[in-house]
């Protein structure tokens, strides 16, 4: 099954779909000054340090590339994304779920609510929600991230609505021995 990331993390094999995001992110945007181009190179030295599994150094990557980018950008939130990924696998999770949501707020507001950026995030905080254990408000952030994705608009839709649906899938398998254990 593909999906954002495994449950014990990024797969190590590849780099991750979020730090992809923000490598095309980062070829695609106007490059009007130098400060550009380094935010981009340390975006792509991130991403290679996290897939030869060295968190830490992506983490302290995307920390100085997130000051390289202008607020309230789509680079900004394509780089906060990835940084709210590498937070996670470092086991910073609350630094990680409030990174979440402040790059789901920006992609709705840069992109609008119903783009796939907007779902994919918050696919990835339901699957932090998830890997704690924290099934309910799991289940209710895949919902809202099915519901998005239902109406998105943007690249890899059909993508992210497979994995989105996966991911739920797993969640509500999970809470069904809950649930008849309560009846």
């Amino acid at each position: 099954m593909r999906s954002f990331r495994s449950r014990t993390g990024l797969p190590w094999g590849r780099v991750p779909a979020v730090l992809v995001v923000a490598c095309a992110v980062a070829l695609l945007a106007p490059v009007p000054a130098s400060a550009d181009k380094d935010w981009r190179a340390l975006v792509e030295a991130a991403a290679y340090a996290y897939e030869a599994r060295r968190p830490h150094q992506a983490q302290e990557l995307l920390e100085e590339a997130v000051g390289l980018t202008e607020p309230e950008t789509e680079p900004r939130a394509a780089v906060l994304n990835n940084l709210a990924v590498v937070l996670e696998t470092n086991g910073y999770l609350h630094a990680a779920e409030q990174l979440y949501g402040q790059v789901i707020g920006l992609w709705a507001r840069l992109l609008g609510p119903t783009h796939v950026n907007v779902a994919r995030t918050l696919g990835n905080l339901a699957d932090l929600h998830h890997r704690l254990g924290q099934l309910a408000e799991a289940a209710e952030a895949y919902e809202l991230a099915l519901e998005t994705a239902r109406h998105a608009t943007g690249p890899d839709v059909a993508e992210v609505r497979a994995a989105l649906e996966a991911g739920y899938a797993l969640v509500q398998a999970a809470r069904e021995p809950d649930s008849g254990s309560k009846q």
